[in-house]
């Protein structure tokens, strides 16, 4: 079979008056070839494209797999296919991606529904207010949703810190009566240190507190909203419904009193929209563990600590003193109820200052440094040490050379 390039060429020879021989002996083909390509009821070669290999061959079941789960951001995905090698561009990412799309877009998919007492979810939400000066504040709001029964619980902090999630956690469980199953978290860097190919792998400390209350800690898969949609759905209805009525907010105190009387008297006794049910009704149905009369979790664990040479350990931006027998040992620092520090070694306090809440302050306590008096190679590096008076002999002239001196000059 000839090309199209030489079907074209043969036609416009022939209109050019040439005959089918000399068509023939010009191209290099048999004349039967020509008189065949010539014939009305033979239409042009059709040229099969050749099959090409594409850069994203070896990664398509992962974007499959991606696109499953609900990513289907093209720069994340990029982002994600050169760590895996990918050296082609995004363009050829976004084409691929287009078509695929839409057909995620409408893929049908079984609702997810959960079982009495087994999962609840959390997540952060943000909000920007003012102060009473024009100042801007961001403010946090955590929020705990049982999956069961939706009965919600949201608390507004500053922080969002290991200390604040736990204390969160343990006023959610104590709002709704009980601890789940599992709860479900999306990749927060309090809960979940990083993954692998196993999976997620969860901070030690927090899974110590979840062995505490006896609750197994799930990561949701990055970037798939409706694996967390529940709760998701419960940080725009508190941003909608609660905090969009807002006025003269007195503080942190007023805000999270106003926000459990909306908790009470709204959110979880309204018929909810899915369910069709009243949160707090369906609640009794959720047989959680009990965690009434169960002492709270040491919020704030002990942290290790070295002792410098001059007898501090820090603290949260700040220096504290410890006797001076502890220099270049270890010991472990403690915050009690945020308004002081407990240092200790073994069962065995060594020191206790309240909390300095100035950053880059330093505490002293004299006491701390009365072991290293009368022993000045002890001596603290805080100390700076005195110098005695050096004396320098001068020679002594009589004024009759310096009045010599200034005649010549």
């Amino acid at each position: 079979m000839i090309t199209l390039d030489d079907y074209l060429e043969i036609q416009q020879l022939f209109h050019e008056g040439l005959t089918q021989g000399e068509i023939a002996r010009r191209m290099g083909l048999d004349r039967k070839t020509v008189r065949k390509y010539l014939n009305k009821s033979t239409g042009p070669p059709i040229s099969k494209p050749r099959q090409r290999g594409s850069l994203l061959d070896e990664y398509k079941e992962y974007l499959k797999k991606r696109l499953s789960q609900g990513c289907c951001n093209g720069a994340v995905l990029y982002r994600e296919l050169k760590e895996q090698g990918y050296q082609g561009h995004i363009t050829i990412l976004r084409d691929y991606l287009k078509p695929l799309r839409q057909e995620e877009r409408w893929r049908v998919e079984l609702r997810w529904e959960s079982a009495p007492g087994q999962y609840a979810q959390v997540d952060w939400g943000q909000c920007k207010a003012r102060l009473p000066d024009g100042s801007p504040l961001k403010l946090y709001v955590f929020v705990y949703t049982l999956a069961y029964s939706r009965v919600a619980y949201a608390e507004w902090t500053s922080r969002m810190d290991l200390a604040t999630l736990l204390r969160c956690h343990e006023a959610a469980f104590n709002y709704t009566g009980g601890v789940p199953e599992y709860i479900i978290y999306d990749r927060m860097k309090t809960v979940i240190r990083d993954e692998d190919k196993d999976g997620a792998r969860f901070n030690r400390a927090f899974m110590d507190f979840a062995e505490y209350y006896g609750f197994l800690p799930r990561a949701c898969p990055p970037y798939w909203p409706r694996g967390k949609g529940k709760v998701e759905s419960g940080v725009k209805y508190v941003k909608g419904n609660f905090w969009q009525g807002l006025v003269n907010i007195a503080g942190m105190d007023d805000l999270n009193n106003r926000c459990r009387i909306w908790l009470d008297q709204v959110a979880n006794v309204r018929i909810h929209g899915t369910t069709g049910r009243v949160p707090f009704e369906v609640l009794k149905e959720e047989n959680l563990k009990v965690v009434a009369g169960r002492p709270p979790y040491p919020i704030n664990p002990a942290i290790l600590r070295l002792v410098s040479r001059d007898c501090l350990i820090s603290y949260r931006g700040c220096c504290y003193s410890v006797p001076a027998e502890w220099a270049g040992k270890n010991v472990w620092v403690r915050e009690i109820s945020g308004e002081r520090i407990v240092v200790s070694a073994g069962n065995k306090v060594i020191s206790e200052q309240p909390l300095e809440l100035v950053l880059k302050r330093t505490v002293i306590d004299e006491a701390h440094y009365a072991s290293l008096r009368g022993r000045p190679h002890l001596t603290p590096v805080r100390v700076i040490p005195s110098f005695g008076s050096a004396t320098l002999e001068v020679e002594h002239r009589p004024l009759s050379e310096y009045a010599a001196i200034a005649e010549v000059g």
